[in-house]
């Protein structure tokens, strides 16, 4: 059949299907709408019963408490101030819910408060004669009945909170003498609004208000722009005195529903109902009309007319195209078979190769942190340089994985580009001077020093650049340049010039196309030696194309290659980074040692993980924190300790023989009875793979760490999810040279900035003097030589 008669035939019977519902549908809206609008008046009862049962409840408890402060009083043992609030800091079980004792017989309505300020630890005073909450309240005659303030900000601590109040009487511990005061029960907005969680679904988009007699708000819809719900009803609804009249009246005295104009000239819906327990309260609640109408409930035989006509549809088209289907069948479930080979493939090598690397790099780095022979530090940089250089490959396969899965992302932050550049420079000149290479920085000293961008994603580009040209470079130099210009439309952004020139070996012409695909290597029986998957030109590329660049290539085979690239970045700072040379070379004089970020004694953490060598490397990365740490070999160990014993983080391992992390946390979370119930779990894992993340936090981790193990991104963990009155600063103290042995360091440049930068970095360890031109750097020299010549003839 031709494919116009199928298109048409498709028309006819879609046509067919959209009159049938539109003429049924018609028939039913009228019917449909007045359903919709009394199960919102039905709603609005409900909600009005739910909120008057729960502030009922909550004065019942401020009322406890001033029962019994004025039965002390009553007994002829009258409370303090400070007793009081002593008491119910004692009586209160929630850490939101706090009270306040303030004096009223004199006017001053000050007091104190069983929290602290938010600002000033040491501070519980707490004052109300700025806050206007009590024009409408007899705080001075408070009978025992629902007693409530409009919703404030709380002076304590800046939450939208309300109040339930209640009289007390307190001896002023000063004269002896009683006095009046007023109990507040604090509370916050958010806890009463905890209790309309049953509005999802229909009612998801409609909001609660709670007005008095005037209309003035106790709980204020986001929606409603007024400060008082009759005015704000009058200013989008036009109406007469009589009318605006009427309507206020019908809102005090009965419960219904009625349409309103909102400030968007939307047809809306508003129900109201008298609030009980309160006189002169009222719940209001408002939703725009067309929620109401677009989520009414399912007409089951207009589905139903619906779904025939579809399965009409869609088995006529399948009987034509079925042939088709079968050979996308059989491709597609070839191309699955593939894909699930592959993640196989790369979940295992990833486990396999990482946890061996875990226990390497680990202990290297206690090697690299202990020892104090030269000669072993240097054999474990080689260590740490080749567990590098192979934890890069394996990065380099997942990312390109991550990729092709289209599950890599630009994820754009503030960087400082003096960093990125010290840290790029860092990892290739150790390198290159290893090969006997020159190794050449050529640094615009007016690129903007903070720009906006992906900082790892540009790193990680600039870095399989610069390891291409030193493998592929047997002498001579690489050239490292870095230049800016403006944008000229678009005034906030700047042009960075990416450029890596080498003396390498260069590339034949019929080998470009190869440059940029995966897994190709150019020259392979020449470069054979030369390690590498293949994978870092390619993964350069996808991102710089993911940023909207492209890298360029100019090249002669066995002269040499020049990579460059333009990228656009977003400044954030225009301060010129200046003279970048100049601080690289004392940065490179300092090998940076291991200092630990923090410490916290009383801190306690479970690491859980089947390898012992594994166990180690962690407690002894964490050696210096000084975090008292319990290990365990087993999902059922862990469970034994969880139950038992309190933790602060807990850092589970995914692949163990028996039972694997996700079935222990399973378990562990249908725990009832443990002090653990609130405790993060970590995620330790040697598998890498896109997709992963997801998985470990469905299963019920709340972050996930993988192997090797980081020390700094360890350090970071905690630091995020310890209790922050765990942590302590870190005693760290750097090493000087004593006072008779101070080097001094003469820094010559003609900007000014840079040299008060310098002199600031230096000053705690150097003595420096900074001048301006090569005349004064002479003079100071000739001067320092006469007093030192001066110094030897007295000695």
């Amino acid at each position: 059949m031709k494919k116009r008669y199928i298109f048409i035939i498709n028309i006819l019977i879609v046509g067919l299907i959209l009159f049938i519902i539109l003429k049924y549908a018609n028939d039913r809206a009228e019917e449909s709408n007045r359903a919709s609008i009394a199960s919102f008046e039905k709603m609005t009862t409900t909600t009005e019963q739910i909120i008057a049962n729960y502030l009922e409840d909550e004065q019942h408890l401020c009322d406890i408490w001033s029962n019994y402060i004025n039965g002390s009083a009553e007994a002829g043992t009258p409370m303090t101030v400070e007793e009081a609030i002593s008491y119910i800091r004692k009586a209160k079980t929630s850490p939101e819910i706090s009270g306040h004792l303030i004096y009223i017989d004199d006017g001053s309505m000050a007091g104190i408060s069983t929290t602290a300020s938010s600002t000033d630890s040491s501070d519980y005073s707490v004052k109300y004669s700025h806050i206007n909450i009590f024009d409408n309240l007899e705080i001075s005659n408070v009978d025992g009945v629902v007693n409530l303030t409009r919703a404030y900000t709380n002076p304590l601590n800046g939450v939208q909170s309300i109040a339930f109040l209640n009289n007390v009487r307190v001896v002023d511990e000063e004269t002896g003498d009683m006095r009046e005061g007023l109990l507040l029960r604090v509370v916050p907005v958010s806890r009463l609004e905890q209790k309309l969680v049953f509005l999802k679904g229909e009612y998801e988009k409609v909001e609660i208000s709670l007005i008095d007699w005037d209309g003035d708000y106790m709980i204020h819809g986001k929606s409603l722009k007024n400060s008082n719900f009759f005015e704000y009803f009058k200013s989008y609804n036009p109406m007469t005195t009589q009318e605006y009249k009427n309507v206020v009246d019908i809102i005090r005295t009965s419960i219904g529903s009625m349409h309103i104009r909102n400030s968007k000239n939307e047809d809306s819906v508003i129900a109201y109902s008298p609030l009980t327990g309160l006189d002169s309260w009222f719940l209001v609640a408002y939703i725009p009309a067309k929620e109401l109408t677009a989520n009414r409930s399912i007409d089951w035989i207009l589905l139903g007319i619906v779904s025939f006509g579809l399965v009409v549809l869609l088995h006529f088209n399948l009987a034509i195209l079925l042939k088709f289907n079968r050979k996308l069948s059989v491709a597609a479930e070839a191309a699955n078979q593939a894909n699930e080979a592959k993640s196989y493939f790369l979940s295992t090598m990833s486990h396999d190769i990482r946890t061996p690397m875990n226990a390497i790099i680990g202990m290297n780095e206690m090697i690299l942190r202990d020892s104090k022979d030269e000669k072993v530090l240097g054999y474990s940089e080689n260590i740490r340089a080749a567990g590098n250089t192979l934890l890069g490959i394996i990065n380099d396969i997942l990312d390109f994985s991550k990729i092709e899965a289209g599950r890599m992302e630009i994820i754009n932050v503030d960087y400082n580009i003096a960093s990125l550049l010290n840290d790029l420079v860092n990892m290739v000149q150790r390198r290159a001077e290893e090969k006997g290479l020159t190794f050449e920085l050529n640094v615009d000293k007016d690129i903007p020093r903070l720009l906006h961008g992906d900082e790892i994603r540009i790193k990680q580009v600039i870095t399989n650049i610069l390891s291409n040209a030193v493998k592929y470079t047997k002498e001579g130099s690489v050239i490292f340049s870095v230049a800016s210009s403006k944008c000229e439309d678009e005034p906030d952004q700047i042009t960075l010039h990416i450029s890596v020139k080498d003396t390498g070996i260069g590339i034949k012409k019929e080998d470009r196309d190869k440059l940029f695909a995966a897994f190709e290597r150019i020259d392979e029986k020449k470069n054979r030696n030369i390690e590498g998957t293949g994978l870092g030109m390619a993964i350069a590329q996808s991102f710089l194309n993911m940023m909207g660049s492209r890298l360029q290539v100019e090249s002669e085979y066995g002269t040499g290659s020049e990579f460059s690239f333009d990228l656009k970045q977003k400044v954030v700072e225009w301060e010129p980074l200046g003279e970048f040379d100049l601080a690289y070379k004392h940065f490179l004089s300092e090998r940076k040692q291991y200092q630990v970020q923090f410490v916290a004694p009383k801190a306690r953490i479970l690491v859980v993980d089947d390898n012992e060598i594994n166990l180690k490397v962690f407690v002894n990365l964490l050696n210096e924190t000084k975090i008292q740490i319990d290990t365990a070999d087993s999902g059922d160990a862990c469970i034994a300790l969880f139950k038992r014993n309190s933790y602060d983080v807990i850092f589970l391992d995914h692949m163990m023989p028996e039972k694997d992390g996700i079935e222990t946390i399973k378990e562990m979370k249908e725990c009832t009875y443990t002090p653990n119930q609130k405790t993060p779990v970590i995620c330790l894992t040697a598998n890498a793979i896109s997709g992963m993340r997801e998985t470990y936090i469905n299963a019920g981790f709340d972050d996930y760490l993988t192997k090797p193990i980081d020390t700094n991104r360890l350090e970071n963990m905690l630091l995020t999810y310890l209790p922050k009155d765990l942590i302590g600063q870190a005693d760290v103290e750097e090493e000087k040279p004593p006072s008779n042995t101070v080097q001094s360091i003469l820094v010559v440049s003609e900007d000014v900035g840079f040299l008060k930068r310098i002199k600031e970095r230096l000053t705690d360890r150097y003595k420096v003097v900074v001048v301006k031109s090569e005349e004064q750097a002479l003079a100071y020299l000739q001067k320092q030589e006469a007093i030192d010549s001066e110094r030897s003839e007295h000695e």
